[in-house]
């Protein structure tokens, strides 16, 4: 259930609620959550639990303190796909939204020998970064020994 209906259903005007910034920080509503002395539930008058905020067609932003029961029926619902079409759909999406290119195929990076990023060259396809040799300890004989 949407905050606003719940509060709509129990007749309780935004306008008197207490005024609050848009779009908030996290660390505002858990410094109203764990103020003394704690905040009561707009709904039903028991200490609140959380809090959120509403915004208001005609008040604005206003922050609505809720309890554990009525927190929990104002919980945002999950809205994860369900099917593989979907998952890919908003994997498009969310890549159109960051300004990711257009493409068909993966974005493919050519290195040279000396692991150097180049231009693809005519008729390349895809060449592999040069390896990189690992870092040891060195031999143990070639350590110099005080006596």
């Amino acid at each position: 259930m949407e905050p606003a209906d719940l509060l709509t259903q129990h007749g309780i005007d935004l306008a008197r609620l207490e005024p609050a910034p848009h779009p908030p920080a996290r660390a505002q509503t858990f410094a109203r959550v764990q103020s003394a002395p704690p905040r009561f539930c707009v709904v039903c008058g028991d200490q609140a639990a959380t809090a959120r905020i509403v915004v208001s067609p005609g008040a604005g932003p206003r922050w609505t303190d809720w309890c554990w029961d009525h927190g929990m029926a104002i919980r945002p619902r999950c809205t994860l796909p369900a099917t593989l079409e979907g998952i890919i759909a908003d994997l498009r999406a969310a890549a159109r939204e960051a300004g990711l290119p257009r493409s068909g195929r993966p974005g493919v990076l050519f290195f040279d020998r000396g692991g150097r990023r180049r231009p693809p060259k005519r008729g390349t396809t895809m060449t592999a970064p040069a390896p990189v040799p690992p870092v040891t300890e060195p031999d143990a004989s070639a350590r110099y020994v005080p006596r």
